[in-house]
Parts: structure tokens; sequence; C-alpha cells
């Protein structure tokens, strides 16, 4: 799903993805569960025990847009796996009227105008138990037998199928249906074994007006026209007393590849249908809102691109017969990969001048990529989430390789770690691969995303892509239209590679944590010394580490700039490190040449943080001459900690003439974090310059700068935002900028730039998180109020919401209005209503908090409320020996909200 994967493009955008990692790691309280995944309550889950399995599913449904209803008959073949004579299925809030068995052997058997079909189909007696069906068979049926199962009900569903429509708020809103069935709601609308264990073909009917159009798994089988006599059943007639005739339409879709109960999807609507096939015979589907028609090339026009370039990484052809992407309304993630036909949500359609920083090819490489990884193999159980969730992420990192280019992907990695580092340091650290928890989503967060997306770049180096490659191919073909366990990649890759890989698999999937290093660099010309030191709780990690040590002749000046100077020499040193503490001595043997500069780990082989005691001097050369994109961001962040004039002076020309935008962003960064004088003033030169022409890198900037809240860097805000830069996102930045200056002269600039329309509306977004710097203000506090309320965009409300957490102090109304966002219609909305009362630390938020932890319909309302509770908590606890522990937990706390923040905006992105 794109798990996990926000508002902005998560991988595209450096505002989310380009965290530095802190160096300090908080220790974990015993006392408290900030620091610990596993919630009170949380259990043991394994995979199910199967007495009968679902081969083939046949639905007819009949969705009523006015009463919220669905009505539906269901066909299912069942297989006996075991001698049995009842049949348990999921189900959740569903109105059961009939259930019938039919023989398969006597229906076979039975001509077609035999009237006697007492053999063929019998009533059967059920009862439901909390979110179980129990069919009680006639008779006990023994292994291997095949027969069938009709079931007719009907549903007024609350999650699992959802049901769009404008309002007064809303009144541009279209008028649409979709189900979402991850992790498991699919029992809210079909009875079903809602279970990743269990695949089936499909057959699935949709009665909709003839308005729309219904979109599901598989091809298109029939798409005919009816019509239907209403008020048949209820004798409705119209004004003349005659019954009312409607049309309606009926679209069949069939699926013959087996697919899990979460993968299956309807969608409804009024859509435009763009189209194009690839290599000859696979359709390619567009759907899109007529009003958004121009923006689909846009999101979609790569989609070809990145069929062909998986089909080759992989060996593996595409594995349906279609591929529809549907852009929905309201949709609660980025995408969802469901089997042949992902839905998206609508606000990945964007237009021209959002393309400068925003492109869909993140999102929509992810999803397809899961169409090898997650719908054609799947995981056995939720405990294997990342074989679905990391292959995506990783494929999407695949993908950015092959079309953008080697500085492109290493920068993709380099980010990709840092959000696992960000929710590692702040949330909580965790094996990848666990079965415990309190409930499946639970696991749709940055281990089974980004940090196993990492994981299976080292598994490439560790075996090299030869290798890596041939064991992606058989792993595909082994488990097709199957399921897989962690195991049973472990096996595959050992298989094709010859390697011994349970070490590997224990240490980072079955594991908690990461290395974290300590490294001392210091030479002279005879040796290297290198102090490294595993600073991590708990076991020490072995791995190999790459130093790379670059010589060059001491009468030979470097050539600046980029690239290998000339003269100089490369060694690559691979060290085996396995103690806490390891002291490696190399021996240089290198007349006439000196060491340079040294880079660890170049081509970021392990996933790992590091601090760096190193020469300065030799940091800068590194920075100027770093040959990878790792190399020049390693010297560019270790370099934090040096605020001398010429580093300031390498970093500023870093920002301004580095060839890739990717490290510039880094250099501003670190200007940014030394907040001297003359840090502050480079990066207003670099503010300043035209020749920065690159909107990530101006934006870059523009953070940094506000960071150091200065009165002077008002009018280059106010310039930004009131003369309209060429990107959204730098125009956001800028509000967020000014805000922290605190000059009450750019609350009218603010509340102006709150108005301005936008893609996602993102200069909104950041005025109002400008805005929430004036603590205490009660017309902000006003403000803030009305654009949370229901008609607002929901980005904006989300904003809102969380910055009415600086109001509410002394403001019962702020309290109150947070109180009531808890029930809010948006589930976005309700979470950040929770975050808001932890920003605030406020105490009597706890009781409201300990309702939602219990009432609210959305696990992952749930789970934020309860980790909020936990903050407050922390937060009340005073310092009894150490001033520094308040200091500590506000970080922990603000660092913790921080991360849920980016959570939620990558659950949005990728699911």
């Amino acid at each position: 799903m794109n798990t996990v994967i926000y508002m902005m493009n998560i991988q595209n955008l450096y505002l989310i993805k380009n965290e530095i990692t802190s160096s300090v790691t908080m220790q974990e309280d015993t006392d408290t569960n900030i620091k610990k995944f596993e919630l009170p309550g949380s259990k043991t889950h394994y995979a199910p025990s199967l007495s009968f399995t679902i081969s083939h599913m046949q639905l007819s449904i009949e969705p009523d847009f006015k009463s919220k209803t669905i009505s539906c008959e269901q066909q299912l073949e069942i297989i006996a796996i075991q001698d049995l004579d009842e049949i348990i299925l999921d189900i959740c809030e569903l109105h059961i009227k009939s259930v019938f068995y039919i023989d398969v052997v006597a229906t076979d058997a039975v001509t077609s105008d035999d009237s006697d079909s007492d053999n063929r189909t019998k009533r059967l007696n059920f009862r439901k138990y909390g979110d179980k069906l129990i069919i009680k068979l006639d008779k006990m049926l023994s292994e291997g037998t095949v027969f069938r199962i009709i079931i007719v009900y009907s549903a007024k569903p609350r999650k699992g199928f959802y049901f769009i429509e404008p309002d007064e708020y809303y009144p541009k809103k279209n008028l649409q249906a979709w189900t979402q069935g991850q992790a498991i709601d699919s029992k809210y609308w079909f009875p079903c074994l809602d279970h990743p264990l269990v695949k089936f073909e499909s057959e699935i009917s949709v009665i909709v007006p003839r308005k729309f159009i219904a979109i599901s798994n598989g091809k298109l089988q029939v798409a005919k026209v009816h019509r239907w006599i209403r008020g048949e059943d209820d004798n409705k007639v119209n004004e003349k007393g005659k019954k009312q005739e409607e049309e309606k339409r009926v679209f069949t879709w069939a699926e013959p590849s087996p697919h899990s109960a979460y993968v299956t999807s309807v969608v409804i609507g009024k859509f435009v249908e763009r189209r194009e096939t690839y290599n000859h015979d696979i359709e390619l589907l567009y759907y899109v809102p007529e009003d958004k028609k121009n923006y689909a090339e846009r999101s979609f026009e790569h989609t070809v691109h990145m069929i062909r370039f998986f089909e080759e990484y992989l060996d593996t052809k595409y594995p349906y017969s279609k591929y529809s992407q549907v852009t929905v309304e309201d949709f609660m993630y980025g995408g969802m990969e469901n089997s042949s036909c992902t839905t998206l949500t609508i606000d990945t359609l964007h237009d021209k001048k959002a393309h400068l920083d925003y492109t869909s090819d993140h999102l929509v490489s992810h999803e397809l990529a899961h169409q090898w990884f997650g719908d054609l193999v799947t995981c056995r159980d939720w405990q294997h989430i990342w074989l679905n969730e990391g292959f995506a992420t990783y494929c999407e990192a695949l993908y950015w390789e092959s079309s953008r280019g080697i500085d492109e992907f290493q920068y993709y990695m380099t980010q990709t770690a840092d959000d696992y580092f960000d929710e590692a340091n702040s949330r909580y650290k965790r094996p990848i691969v666990t079965k415990i928890y309190k409930h499946p989503d639970d696991l749709f967060d940055r281990h089974t995303y980004e940090k196993a997306g990492c994981i299976l770049h080292m598994l490439r180096n560790y075996i090299g892509d030869k290798y890596f490659k041939r064991s992606l191919k058989t792993y595909l073909e082994r488990y097709a239209n199957s399921v897989a366990e962690t195991d049973d990649l472990r096996k595959v890759l050992e298989l094709e590679s010859g390697a011994s890989l349970q070490q590997f698999f224990d240490q980072w999937l079955f594991r908690a944590g990461h290395p974290e290093l300590k490294i001392e660099f210091s030479a002279d010309s005879k040796i290297v010394k290198l102090k490294i030191e595993q600073s991590q709780d708990g076991e020490t990690f072995e791995f190999n580490l790459d130093i790379k040590l670059v010589f060059s002749s001491p009468d030979r000046k470097n050539e600046e700039g980029g690239g290998r100077a000339r003269g100089e020499e490369e060694e690559i040193h691979t060290l085996n490190i396995f103690e806490k503490e390891n002291v490696i001595q190399i021996p240089i043997d290198k007349k006439g040449k000196e060491i340079e500069w040294f880079s660890i780990d170049p081509q970021f082989k392990v996933l790992k943080t590091f601090s760096l005691k190193a020469p300065k001097e030799m940091l800068v050369r590194q920075l100027q001459n770093g040959r990878t994109v790792i190399e020049r961001i390693q010297s560019a962040r270790a370099l934090k900690d040096h605020s001398s004039e010429d580093i300031i002076e390498s970093l500023q020309k870093a920002v301004m003439e580095d060839r890739f935008w990717g490290v510039s962003v880094e250099a501003a960064k670190t200007l940014g974090s030394i907040k001297s004088d003359s840090a502050y003033m480079a990066l207003k030169r670099c503010l300043c310059s035209s020749a920065i022409k690159h909107p990530k890198i101006r934006r870059a900037i523009v953070r940094a700068v506000g960071e150091f809240k200065k009165e002077d860097s008002f009018d280059l805000f106010k310039s930004i935002l009131l003369h309209k830069d060429q990107s959204y996102f730098v125009e956001a930045e800028a509000a967020t900028a000014i805000g922290k200056i605190k000059n009450r002269q750019s609350i009218p600039i603010l509340k102006k730039a709150i108005e301005t329309a936008s893609f996602q509306d993102i200069v909104a977004q950041g005025a109002m998180t400008g805005l929430k710097e004036f603590i205490g203000d009660k017309e902000i506090a006003a403000l803030l109020i009305k654009k949370s309320r229901y008609g607002n965009n929901h980005r904006v409300r989300e904003t809102a919401t969380f910055s009415l957490g600086k109001f509410v102090h002394e403001n019962h109304e702020v309290f109150d209005h947070l109180k009531n966002l808890l029930t809010d219609k948006w589930f976005r909305v309700r979470i950040n209503a929770c975050r808001a009362f932890a920003d605030a630390e406020e105490p009597k938020a706890i009781a409201e908090l300990a309702w939602v932890t219990e009432h609210d319909l959305d696990y992952r309302v749930r789970r934020i409320a309860e980790e909020c509770i936990n903050l407050i908590k922390e937060s009340m606890k005073t310092p009894k020996e150490v001033v520094s522990i308040r200091t500590e937990v506000d970080k922990l706390k603000s660092n913790s909200l921080e991360m849920m923040q980016k959570m939620n905006r990558l659950e949005r992105e990728l699911h």
C-alpha cells in the first residue's frame, strides 16, 4: 500500500524526506511507552489455520447512493481442506438475509431443463458471532470436496466501502463510491477470509445509474444497459400514477488470477477515461474527473516506461491483462495497489507550477511495483508485510535510478534512510518482522517501508546486482499467485547467490535498531588510524564497512569543483566491524603521496548513522571533490560542528555551485544549523543570488534562513510572498519562515497567503504554520478555528487543527473546539486534534484522548491518541536531578509529534 509512503510527495519533496538525523538518541524510559512500539494490549498474532479455502468469488453489488447502502449477492466456491460441517467467514456489520448451499457435482450433472433443484440448492442455517458468520452445513463434507455457498446480504458500511457525495459545505465534490480493504476492512462489504493468506479468483458485477461507470479487478466482460422498474417492490409511482423506469448499467469484471480480499476493489463514479495499450495486449486505463482531465498526462505519462523497466529488471512480465489507475475524492492514502486496478488520491493530479517540485512518479511506480510484490506474490501474514511494502519502496528507487540517474538514486536512498532514522529516534525501534502488535495497521510505518527498502538495497550490494536480480525473478516465479514469508525470500537469495544469509536476516530484519557509530579518523605519512565504536544500546552488529582513501601528490594542487582531482589515487579498504569498539590501522604505502580526503561507505552499502571526528580540511576537500552524492552529503553534514570562516565559505560555495541539487540542499541545512552570523550572511547571499534557479535549493535556503528568526530577513520573505515565487513550495516555506520572526507586520501578509489558491493548498498550510508562532493572539486563534471547521479544504483543516495546539492554554474556546474535532468526520483532523493536545501538553485532554482510544472507528486514530496520552504524561513529570531532562523530554515530544506529522504525510502518499 502506498503504506506506507502525505500532502506532499514523500519521496520527492525535501520538506518531508530530507531531515538530518540527530546525533543524540534518547534512552528508552521504562516507565513510559514513548519509545515502545508495542502499546499495552499488543499480543502475538499468527497466520490463521484453515479448514477450507476460497477458490472463486462471484459478487453482484448494487449501491444506493441516497441511503448509502449496498445490496449484494455473493457466490463463493469453497474447497474443503479438512473434513468439515461448518464454515466460518469474516464479516463486520453485514445484514445477512439468507445462505444457500450448492452441490457442485450435482449441479454439473443436472441438465438445463431439469426442474428438480432440491439436489442442487439448499437453504442453510447460520448465525453471527462478533465479526464472524458461522454457516452450518447440512452434512459432514470430506476433505477435497468442492462446493458453493450463496450469501444474500445488505450493508450500510462504515468502513471498507465509502460513499462520497457533495453537500452544502462541499458542493463541488464529485459523487463517487470506492472501496479500501487494507488491512482488514474488506469484511465490511463482503464476507471473506480477511487475511492475505487466502487468494481467490473473482467476478464482480456492479449495478449503477447509467451516468456512472464502475471499475474493478480484471478485465471488463460486460457493460450493458438495463431498464429497471422503480417501485416493483415498494409500489412507488410517479405523479401520474405510473411505475417509474430507470436505466442502469451493469459492469462485470473478471480477474482469473487469484488475489487476497484486501486488494479486491470497486470504484464507482463519473470519470473521463484515457486509454493506451502496452505491448499490444495490456490495456492501460486512466480515470480522472472531468474537471481534472488536463492533468492526467502529467501524472501518468511515464506508466508505460515504468512497466517496461520493471519487466526488464525483474525479468518477469506484468502479471495481469490490464492496469487501471483511478483518482478518487477523499481517499485516505496516496494509493492502494488493488490487483490490476490501483486507486489513487485525486491530489496526485497537479498543475504545471506544482510540477516544478512535485511528481506523481513515486506514487505511480510504488503502486505499479506492488502488482508484482504484494499482488502476484503476497505476504503470507501481516508480520511479513515488508515483502510487499519494502519491495515497492525500493522499486521506486530502482525506477528513479533508471529514469533520473545515479545521483538522484543515491540521494533518494539517503532520504529514505533519513525517514527511517527519524522514526527510530523519535518514536520507536522495532524488528521489521514482528508478530507482536495490536492491529495490523501498526505495521504500516517507516520500518516496513523505508527501513525495509534500505535493507533490500543492502542485500543488492551484499550479493551483487546480478544475483539480486536473478533471485527476484526466481522468487516471483516460485511464489506467483501464491503467498510467501521472509524465510522464503532468504532461501531463494541463498539458492541463487550461494551466500549464507541467516545472520544477515537475523540482524537486519528480526532485530530492532541499526548500527550507531562514533568514528574518529587520523592519519600521518605512514598510517591511517580509525576508531569505530558501536554506541547503540543492545547487541553489536557485524557488517563490512568500506573506507575510501584518496591520495594526492603533495606538490599537486586539487582541482576543486567536483570530480577526481588530477594526480589522485583511490583505495577502498573493506573493514569487518563486529566489536563494540574497533580500532583499525591501515598502513600507507604511497611514496610521495598524501591523503587528501576519505569517505565512509561511499556507495551507502550499510544502513547506519555515524558521527565523525576528522580534520576539517579533509572534510572540505571531500565536499569539493567527492565523486558520489553520498560522499559530498556526508561531508556537508559532518561540517555542522565547525563554524570557521573557511568552512562557511566552502558550504556557501557548495550551495551555489555543486552539480547536484541535493548536495546544495544539505549544505544549506548545515549553514542553518551552525547558527553563526557568518552562516546567516552566507545564506542571505545565496537567497539573493539570481544564479540559484532550482526550486528545491531555494526552498532549503529559505527554510535555513528562517531558522535564524532574524528581523532583517523579514523583507526577503515578504518579497517572496507578495511578488509570488515560481514555486508554490518556496512561497509556503517563506510563509512559515516569516512567522518565526514574530513581527506583527507579517500577520496581514500571512492572512492573505491563507487565501492563496495553490496545489494542495500548500501556501495556506505554510501560512498557518507561520501564524501559530503568535501564541496567545486570540484573533489568530479564532482564524485557525474558522479554518479548521468542516467546509474548508481537508489539508487546510488539518494544518489549522494542529496549529491550534499553541493556543490551548487559557483559551477555553480552543480547548472545546479541539475536543469537538476529536469526533470530526475526517480522520486526519481527528488525528491532528490529538496531536494538538499533545503539543500543548494539556493534562485536561487525557480523558478526552482516552475516550478516542476506546471508541474511534479508525484504529490509526486510536493509536495516535494513545501515543499522545503518553507524550502528555511524560511532559507532566518534574525533573528531579538534572535540569537537562526537561529539555530532552521537550525535544523528544517535539520530535515525536513531528514524526507523527510526517507519518501522516507518508501514509497519504504511499500506502
